[in-house]
């Protein structure tokens, strides 16, 4: 179990490698950044086509050959289980919010993002029929 204090520095320690990785996506060019899309073609489990911004967000992160990634639990519902002691990477996610009375979103709200932890399917495995059930 960690510390407070632990939980504290893997925190400060996690925003200064989305800061470093972040300062040096925004020195590239859109056409640099579209560049990597095109050569990567990173995809979610469920078929999406990462946007440009995090496929090179996840290349920035690794020397992985990135192909498909996914969630811990999307690995798990799509049969397959993360490998025991693999890292995941980051990819920022967007999260709308709703006006205040009201359950509708509209276009002109703020869109904030946050950070999600995703695996490549080649950290992962097949779940064994022993383990399904």
């Amino acid at each position: 179990m960690l510390t407070e204090v632990q939980k504290q520095q893997l925190r400060q320690e996690k925003k200064e490698k989305i800061i470093q990785i972040r300062k040096t996506l925004s020195e590239m060019t859109e056409e640099q950044r579209q560049a990597i899309a095109d050569k990567f073609g990173i995809v979610t489990v469920e078929g999406h086509l990462l946007t440009s911004h995090n496929q090179c967000f996840l290349v920035a992160q690794s020397e992985i050959n990135f192909s498909i990634v996914g969630e811990f639990l999307q690995w798990k519902k799509a049969g397959r289980v993360v490998r025991k002691g693999e890292h995941g990477f980051l990819i920022f996610v967007p999260l709308k919010t709703k006006q205040e009375n009201s359950e509708m979103f509209s276009d002109d709200e703020d869109i904030k993002f946050y950070t999600v932890t995703v695996f490549d399917i080649s950290q992962t495995e097949v779940i064994a029929k022993s383990e399904a059930t």
